[in-house]
């Protein structure tokens, strides 16, 4: 994204390094960051479980300082590392689009670049959902070997807690909630919108007014205005160069602590382990639902429709694609998928400081399949057959909701409750025992919410970035073929 890069500041070899020798690839960094992270948060998983095992009051006094110790200096470098993107967010989402409309001009620019990339993102993820749509159905892990769902005269009540769990992260939101999409496009305060990190629509549609009438202000004031935001814009950028030269360092933190965390959560549970294989089909059909949306849809789009070729696309966004599956939030990574893209890429400034910002808000093509999936999951759980007009509604639903979704982690879980509510309202009498309610199975979702989370944001973030691409093929553009020549290292 810097209009004078240094030889090396994404994947190439620079011969200029002080040492002389190569310098490492940045992707390599964050791959290797990322793979270190998994190691030493395994290890300190499993340290701490053997621990508290040998001694169920706690583990043994060294032991639990040194491993708490270990864990919070790794999680503080995750977070030091993720705050620094959130840092650079909001500034750089406005002045982007800011630009990108004055770019556009007075024609009829705007609505033709919005046209297009709206078209794409309903496209994309509607794909995504019947991908996910027709595996779930194929493999149905809900039911279990006699042909009854996995919930079906099940005690509930051992998923109080995780119910419980559900309802914190969901805050009580229903189907009433997606209208707040609507009321949050038209922010009441744009200060208190700035603020709110998760919630970009209503920053971006200012944006959108600000640079719409900016560019039809032909006034001097309007002009140092525009210097201005240009200005802001660069000193982002020089901001985004600093964080992401620390990326390996705090990947490497994230995953550790995530890693760790988890190491728990995915040992065996009393509560789960009537449900492991169940459960555990879950998780591999989300999988590969995500991967067929990533290395089967995406790639022909690229191919067919872009006509660039998949294999640099996929070089060009290695460090946003490690960054978002390690931070689990396509806004976090909005920085280094707009490096990714205009740098190493070859899309221009103006594509994708509109593209982009627009994507990670409205564009959630792995969370719109994983919201289907899970859906339907929980719906096999209750022995509950959806009817084709039932999962039509189903894909409406998570179409819907995952333009609402904000990009943060476990924000699906929102959709997914919404989702549940609009199929029950729709069920017929007798469907499910008096009291029953099919958002109680959510709990069983949590067991692999987070590894999912974070793999369904990298398919998230490659969606928005081969958007960008198709885009600017469209506009004339020559992407890739623009790209800094370290792309093909």
């Amino acid at each position: 994204m810097k209009q004078t890069p240094p030889p090396d500041t994404a994947s190439g070899v620079s011969a200029d390094a002080p040492s002389g020798r190569p310098r490492v690839p940045l992707h390599l960094q964050i791959m290797a960051g990322l793979l270190l992270g998994a190691v030493v948060g395994y290890l300190l998983g499993a340290w701490g479980l053997r621990s508290a095992a040998a001694d169920p009051a706690g583990g043994s006094a060294a032991a639990r300082v040194t491993s708490a110790g270990l864990f919070m200096v790794l999680d503080l470098l995750g977070d030091l590392f993720l705050q620094g993107l959130k840092l650079i967010i909001v500034p750089l989402v406005t002045t982007s689009i800011v630009l990108a409309v004055v770019n556009l001009g007075r024609g009829a620019g705007l609505g033709r670049l919005g046209g297009k990339t709206l078209l794409y993102y309903a496209g994309t993820s509607l794909c995504a959902i019947l991908i996910g749509l027709v595996l779930i159905n194929a493999v149905a892990p809900g039911v279990g070997a006699g042909g009854a769902g996995l919930l079906v005269d099940q005690d509930l009540s051992a998923f109080e807690s995780d119910q419980a769990m559900v309802a914190e992260k969901t805050q009580g939101k229903s189907v009433s909630s997606f209208l707040n999409v609507f009321r949050a496009m038209v922010p009441a305060n744009v200060l208190s919108a700035a603020s709110d990190n998760g919630q970009l629509l209503g920053l971006i549609v200012v944006a959108l007014a600000v640079g719409y009438f900016l560019v039809r202000l032909d006034t001097d004031g309007g002009r140092r205005l525009i210097s201005l935001v240009q200005a802001v814009y660069d000193i982002t950028l020089s901001i985004t160069e600093c964080v992401l030269k620390l990326a390996p360092i705090g990947i490497m933190g994230l995953i550790a602590a995530t890693v760790a965390q988890q190491y728990a959560t995915l040992a065996p549970d009393a509560r789960f382990g009537a449900f492991a294989t169940g459960i555990g089909k879950f998780a591999l059909v989300a999988v590969v639902a995500l991967g067929v949306h990533f290395l089967v849809t995406m790639p022909l789009i690229l191919l067919f429709v872009a006509r660039v070729n998949p294999i640099g696309h996929y070089r060009a966004m290695a460090p946003a694609l490690a960054t978002a599956f390690s931070t689990a939030s396509s806004s976090s990574t909005l920085p280094v998928t707009m490096e990714c893209v205009q740098d190493r890429a070859g899309v221009s400034k103006k594509t994708t400081g509109f593209v982009l910002p627009l994507g990670a808000t409205v564009n959630m093509d792995g969370t719109a399949l994983y919201e289907c999936v899970a859906a339907v999951f929980i719906c096999q759980c209750f022995g509950v057959e959806l009817t084709l007009a039932q999962q039509f509604l189903v894909v409406v639903t998570a179409l819907l909701t995952s333009i609402g979704v904000a990009g943060v982690p476990s924000a699906s879980l929102v959709a997914i409750v919404v989702i549940l509510e609009a199929v029950q309202n729709n069920l017929p009498a007798g469907s499910l025992p008096d009291g029953v309610l099919l958002v109680s199975g959510m709990g069983l979702l949590l067991v692999f919410d987070r590894p999912l989370d974070m793999c369904r944001t990298a398919v998230n973030v490659f969606s928005d970035s081969v958007g960008a691409v198709v885009v600017a093929k469209s506009e004339g553009e020559s992407p890739l073929s623009d790209a800094r020549p370290p792309v093909q290292g």
